[in-house]
């Protein structure tokens, strides 16, 4: 390391340490009654256990602790983290005031992306999400969907054109494969722009930006906590200036990204604003969803309108949210069928009867053209086995571990379940939560807790959402196939009890990956509606095995999926270096 970038580690170390170091208040003393680990590092408390490849620990920090702990952060300020179903129910839905995204999380959203929905808080988020909501209507859902099943089929189609014609197994890395496409879904389907993403031959700077722009931003994570400062106390100059003397060449290389972003998304919008003021009120010639929502802006009231940059912000936002977690969604379910082959072959079989089916009701004679046909809506979101696999993949591997917020102020928290006190060895249901207290969320805690879904809750086992459990706790007691606990786009999770049964307060099945309350993935159900488009055409045609090829040693590779906030698969030694993103997996054709 150069002596500047040690000299700058230091001063950032101390800078660092004035921004979050505790305040004189109760902060610590009213902590210190919640139990958890202990500080494993001066400078980053246990966050680089909790968020370096961190799964095993967190598992561990479960079930020492339950559903909420005291972790340590960066210079080891004092953070709860928290799984406990009523707790989120309060932090998401109930006092959502009282714990709201963090300033870094906010501003460094907004510099990169624009106004949009993540860089948004209060009456201006209210606003853009009440406007946002109906465009993921399922009228619209099922309008687009038929147009975008040649993206499935294009995928499809380039997969098959490496693979031998007579049925011989090739290794292939679906990933950039599948990134490619959840490119192209989010361009076509949502925004009406076909990207080209399918055709390496190609790539542009748009795409290239986002699907780097993730990995490019957590090189400089440990810079956020300064973020809010230097927007407040630096102008545009000045915060250019202190990104081209600071030694850090990954973050020039965001902004360059940023402007890229920024750039291409005004382009967009401008032709796709143009394109539908010469279409005029023609409804139905809306093809995409950024039409759909374009229309629904210009005729509401004018207070309640977004403005130009506002809805620049949300095509950024909805290419990042629509690439990066449906990506890995889709790769996960790949390799877990690749595991889990009666699983697969269950499942072929019910996506090949349902296409018969339905092109028997087409008029397609003799049915021969079977796998080309595009299944509507309702069919395809109601295959049971199809549901049941994607669900029970989302629960068990959310693509993404954990979000953040910061109490705005003083709040109490109500349990579900009692912890045991640091202070007094007795069981309490109440944490007191003090100001400026930094609150992580565990998706993972609460996907895999199984005080709510069973003691099996760390298999993988899709049969839990196809029939209804004995009288129990657990989720699915009387929710057979998740059915009842998908909420309407608008409405805001509400957590239920029957009896004993206990519900995370999450939009999707109970379960948290989408998230909960005014804050959760608005565009979740287009995801669904996706991985089972691609996953229905996919294995239509061709079956997915795990690596064969064997080195000398005759060892095979070993997909390994490293959570590191985001969820990275990667092949391990002696293959791979555990850290390139791939996943290679053998694919043949079958007829």
């Amino acid at each position: 390391m150069s002596v500047l970038v040690s000299l700058c580690t230091a001063l950032l170390a101390y800078l660092l340490w004035r921004v979050v170091r505790p305040q004189p208040s109760a902060n610590s003393s009213v902590l210190a009654s919640v139990r958890g680990p202990k500080k494993e590092h001066w400078l980053t408390g246990n966050f680089h256990r909790i968020f370096k490849d961190g799964l095993q620990y967190n598992l561990a920090l479960f079930k020492e602790y339950g559903g909420v702990m005291k972790v340590y952060g960066m210079l080891g300020t004092e953070q709860l983290l928290v799984h406990d179903p009523l707790g989120l129910q309060q932090i998401l839905v109930r006092n959502q005031d009282s714990f709201e995204e963090t300033d870094m999380f906010i501003e460094t959203n907004r510099l990169i992306f624009g106004e949009g929905l993540i860089a948004t808080l209060g009456e201006q988020h209210k606003k853009q999400r009440k406007l946002l909501n109906p465009v993921f209507s399922l009228a619209n859902l099922r309008a687009v969907l038929p147009r975008i099943q040649a993206i499935a089929n294009e995928l499809t189609a380039r997969l098959r054109a490496e693979l031998p014609q007579d049925g011989g197994f090739k290794e292939i890395d679906v990933l950039p494969w599948l990134r490619r496409g959840t490119l192209e879904y989010v361009g076509r389907g949502v925004l009406g722009v076909n990207l080209d993403s399918l055709d390496p031959a190609k790539a542009n700077a748009y795409t290239s930006a986002i699907c780097n722009v993730q990995h490019v931003a957590l090189k400089v994570f440990f810079l956020r906590p300064f973020l809010p400062w230097a927007v407040r106390n630096l102008s545009p100059y000045w915060g250019n200036k202190l990104v081209d003397w600071l030694p850090f060449p990954a973050l020039r290389e965001l902004r360059e990204i940023s402007n890229v972003l920024q750039c291409s998304a005004r382009e967009i919008f401008l032709a796709k604003k143009a394109e539908v003021e010469a279409m005029g009120a023609d409804e139905e010639s809306s093809t995409d969803l950024m039409s759909f929502m374009l229309r629904a802006n210009a005729s509401t009231q004018e207070k309640s309108r977004l403005t130009d940059e506002e809805l620049i912000g949300q095509i950024n936002t909805f290419m990042l949210g629509g690439q990066e977690t449906t990506t890995s969604a889709l790769a996960r379910l790949l390799h877990v069928l690749a595991q889990e082959q009666d699983a697969q072959a269950r499942l072929r079989s019910e996506i090949r009867e349902a296409k018969m089916a339905y092109a028997s009701t087409q008029g397609e004679g003799n049915l021969s053209n079977w796998q080309h046909v595009s299944l509507p809506y309702d069919v395809l979101i109601g295959l049971p086995y199809l549901d049941a696999v994607v669900r029970e993949t989302l629960r068990l591997y959310p693509p993404t571990s954990m979000m953040n917020r910061v109490t705005t102020k003083d709040a109490i928290l109500h349990l579900q379940y009692p912890i045991i006190s640091a202070t007094t060895g007795r069981e309490t249901s109440v944490v007191h939560v003090p100001a400026g207290t930094n609150v992580i969320v565990s998706i993972l805690g609460a996907n895999r807790s199984k005080r709510v879904w069973g003691p099996d809750a760390d298999e993988w086992r899709p049969k839990r959402w196809l029939a209804p459990t004995p009288a129990s706790e657990h989720v699915g007691a009387s929710n057979a196939a998740g059915k009842g606990v998908d909420l309407e786009f608008g409405d805001e999770s509400v957590m239920e009890e029957s009896g004993k049964e206990v519900r995370y307060p999450g939009v999707y099945g109970s379960m948290m990956t989408f998230f909960g309350g005014s804050r959760a993935c608005i565009g979740f159900k287009f995801a669904e509606m996706e991985i089972k488009q691609v996953l229905a055409t996919l294995l239509s045609t061709m079956h997915f095995a795990l690596p064969s090829a064997t080195d000398a040693a005759g060892n095979r590779k070993e997909i390994y999926w490293r959570m590191d906030g985001l969820q990275v698969p990667v092949v391990l030694p002696p293959y791979g270096d555990s850290k390139t993103a791939q996943v290679p997996l053998d694919i043949r054709i079958i007829a």
